[in-house]
């Protein structure tokens, strides 16, 4: 673990569980490259087979890759396929849980939508998402013309 200002280190674990912090940003930036390639396979390459996922985190829970599959083929057909999803910043990570920002652009939807986001994963010990809750409402749709 990095060495923490004194301010800090009495709050940090010094043990962390989960899979590398490098493992945890790659997995946050596949999952935007694969939201913006409209792969659903890869993306459900990312989570775990029991992965619970809400987004928005308001929303019902989806439970298993099949729920998941459903879920993110919907989401695409919503927003007329692909969407345009970067990340916003780095990603925070504390131990096996992490949180990012992202701005997703719906690109083929008429008018385009920006949306900002705040997706919250857990992993496991063998690096995958075994929950996804992400953070919006209507305030974060931004209409382009």
């Amino acid at each position: 673990m990095a060495e923490l200002p004194s301010i800090a280190s009495d709050m940090a674990p010094q043990e962390s569980k989960g899979p590398p912090a490098d493992h945890i940003r790659s997995v946050f930036a596949a999952y935007a490259e694969r939201q913006s390639a409209g792969d659903v396979e890869g993306i459900l390459a990312l989570f775990a087979e029991e992965a619970v996922v809400r987004d928005p985190a308001n929303a019902p829970s989806h439970h298993g890759k099949a729920a998941l599959r459903s879920f993110f083929e919907a989401g695409f057909a919503a927003s007329g396929g692909a969407n345009d999803m970067k990340l916003e910043g780095a990603v925070r990570i504390a131990g096996n849980q992490a949180a990012a920002a992202f701005i997703v652009r719906t690109l083929r939807s008429r008018p385009v939508y920006r949306v900002e986001t705040l997706d919250v994963m857990t992993f496991d010990d063998a690096g995958l998402i075994t929950e996804m809750v992400a953070y919006w409402g209507p305030d974060n749709f931004t209409r382009e013309d």
